[in-house]
């Protein structure tokens, strides 16, 4: 069975929908579903807003050792420890950015996002052609348009309500969160996939830039999809991304034994639960991997 088969097969029952791309780098082989539809990226934006600051190291806008205070007002919903912690601590921009990827930290990333602009994020994505890629929202914006508030300033009770909101599952579905629209923060498949290939291949800003974002990536935390059903010592650099039933991840997988490495990329929305999505997920890099590993020819 080809893998464009085996992949289809995998998604046959889902209850979501989903976007896959996967390419074997060296050989080329590429398989895909629904690989040019537009999804709700979730934290998988992370990725363009670290490629962004990068590209800002380079031309020597920003400082990676430039220290940043996190105040009260920087808190934001979700994922990450920062907001765990005593408003007033200082922090590196490397730090940031790490705590961005590998926790998937809000607090980190709507403090870069604001360094880095959104603007600046969706003219680098333009430039190194992701065109089917939007940044909107912060994760603040992003995280109250999903429970239908308003968009407003940080305030504490914002924040307090926004957690109240989430707890009780109070998700407003009909919110442009979760539609198919340029004006969300949605991408495609295959453009995140061009993104971590010239990434993967040192062929982003520069090949120390391209060391460091794959050092990130891939010391990431959160290893429940791509590489949850791989051996356990393998290298994947990738970004998580969830929210109600979006449920994604995008990554670069080392395969071993001198059999190359593969991207892959998978988006859904609609999911009956983040299990299921996951466990989806998780079933297609394992079919990836078993078939790139046994077809690839040293």
């Amino acid at each position: 069975m080809e893998l464009q088969d085996r992949l289809e097969e995998v998604i046959l029952d889902a209850t979501g929908t989903f976007g896959v791309y996967v390419k074997h780098l060296e050989s080329g082989e590429t398989a895909a579903i629904n690989e040019n539809r537009f999804f709700q990226a979730a934290s998988v934006f992370k990725i363009p807003i670290l490629a962004a600051l990068y590209r800002d190291v380079e031309i020597g806008k920003v400082r990676l050792q430039e220290r940043i205070r996190l105040e009260e007002v920087d808190l934001v919903n979700g994922s990450g420890i920062f907001k765990e912690l005593i408003p007033g601590i200082d922090v590196t921009i490397k730090n940031l950015a790490t705590m961005m990827i590998i926790v998937s930290d809000n607090v980190g990333t709507d403090k870069l996002l604001n360094i880095v602009g959104k603007e600046n994020v969706n003219q680098f994505m333009k430039e190194v052609g992701l065109n089917n890629t939007y940044i909107r929202f912060s994760c603040w914006e992003l995280l109250c348009a999903c429970v239908g508030i308003p968009p407003q300033s940080f305030s504490l009770g914002v924040y307090n309500d926004l957690n109240l909101r989430f707890k009780k599952g109070e998700i407003d579905h009909n919110s442009i969160v979760f539609k198919e629209s340029i004006a969300n923060n949605v991408t495609t498949a295959s453009d995140m996939a061009l993104l971590l290939e010239r990434i993967a291949n040192k062929q982003l800003i520069s090949e120390k830039a391209c060391d460091d974002m794959f050092e990130i990536l891939a010391k990431q935390q959160f290893r429940s999809r791509i590489p949850y059903l791989l051996p356990q010592n393998t290298v994947v650099a990738h970004k998580t991304g969830t929210i109600a039933s979006v449920v994604n991840d995008s990554g670069i997988v080392q395969l071993p034994d001198n059999k190359g490495r593969f991207i892959i990329t998978a988006f859904s929305i609609g999911n009956k639960t983040e299990a299921e999505g996951a466990g989806i997920i998780s079933e297609l890099a394992r079919v990836a991997y078993n078939h790139f590993l046994n077809k690839v020819t040293v």
